[in-house]
């Protein structure tokens, strides 16, 4: 990873600056780069900490062995006087990792007919023996009294690993019986080692003759690290 860009701007009228940082990275992993998460830290010449952001998301498309580029998401709204009185000595610390993405079709499965039955996604998913998906259920609630109805799925995910996962996203599609697409949801969470989830993706506002014959499909993404990147550079003033 290299920083092309770190720069800031101010003080404004409040005495508070702002930033601005990007970065190119080659892609030298087997695998193609989908999401990177950054963390930046912006420190005074003294090395002290001013401020920052952290668990930022940037999703990309990096082919492995290309280059791409992408914004580090950084802090606005710093007070000037953190600087110690030396707004060009400030420094920005970026970390990056870097996630490939696993994608898994679990197939079509019959909307609930009313909210006295339940329909299933028997079909788990082992992910290289690291993340396993336990099928899903699909429930429907009774229509409320403006003739609203809550359709969810519930699935069960276990990772089996000692690898952290930043992000398990379970995407809910509901297609009517001639094939055009209802609605979409999706639910997304993180991963510990040897720890399970129950991802929900619902949809609230649905009336009976809208769900007549449909069927759903549950697609899951899973974001997995492999490799990071950290930078410490100065900080310009952007006028100059």
């Amino acid at each position: 990873m290299k920083i092309t860009k770190a720069t800031y701007e101010g003080p404004d009228s409040d005495n508070e600056i702002g930033f601005e940082i990007e970065a190119a990275l080659e892609n030298k992993t087997e695998s193609t780069i989908e999401l990177i998460k950054t963390s930046v830290i912006i420190v005074n010449s003294d090395g002290v900490t001013m401020g920052g952001s952290d668990d930022d998301e940037e999703e990309v498309y990096i082919d492995s062995g290309e280059s791409g580029s992408f914004s580090v998401r950084s802090p606005w709204g710093l007070s000037a006087a953190a600087a110690g009185g030396n707004l060009d000595g400030m420094k920005a610390v970026v970390d990056a990792v870097l996630f490939r993405r696993e994608f898994h079709n679990l197939g079509e499965f019959a909307i609930p007919k009313d909210h006295k039955e339940s329909t299933f996604v028997k079909k788990g998913i082992d992910i290289a023996g690291l993340v396993k998906i336990i099928g899903a259920t699909c429930t429907r609630c009774k229509a409320d009294d403006d003739g609203d109805i809550r359709v969810e799925l519930s699935i069960g995910i276990r990772n089996i690993s000692d690898i952290y996962f930043e992000r398990v996203t379970a995407n809910f599609s509901i297609f009517d019986q001639e094939g055009a697409e209802v609605d979409r949801d999706s639910n997304y969470a993180s991963l510990a080692p040897h720890a399970s989830k129950i991802l929900t993706p619902s949809f609230y506002s649905l009336k009976a003759g809208r769900l007549k014959n449909c069927t759903g499909k549950l697609t899951i993404h899973v974001h997995q690290p492999i490799g990071s990147h950290s930078e410490a550079v100065p900080i310009e003033n952007e006028k100059e």
